[in-house]
């Protein structure tokens, strides 16, 4: 379980490698929300995982919640428009 862990860790630490690395918007805008979401639901299905067979459920937690903040932050930033303009994906 300690893998899967690491795994979930490792790929909320490559988003926020493309994010806080400005890689992201250098992209293609198809291809980061492809990215984006498959992260984020990878490291959600990790996080249940363990979160189902560890008694000490902390770490898993947070790798939930982390998972879930990335993939509202995709669904925000990539599929709703804003100010009269069309979704960042769409453009």
């Amino acid at each position: 379980m300690l893998n899967s862990l690491r795994a979930g860790i490792g790929l909320q630490a490559i988003f926020f490698i493309l994010f806080f690395g400005t890689l992201l918007p250098r992209m293609n805008n198809v291809i980061g929300a492809i990215i984006c979401l498959t992260i984020g639901l990878l490291s959600l299905f990790i996080g249940i995982k363990s979160f189902l067979h560890q008694k000490d459920a902390v770490l898993p937690t947070l790798i939930i919640g982390t998972s879930v903040i990335i993939i509202a932050f995709t669904i925000f930033a990539y599929f709703m428009g804003e100010g009269g303009y069309p979704p960042l994906i769409l453009q």
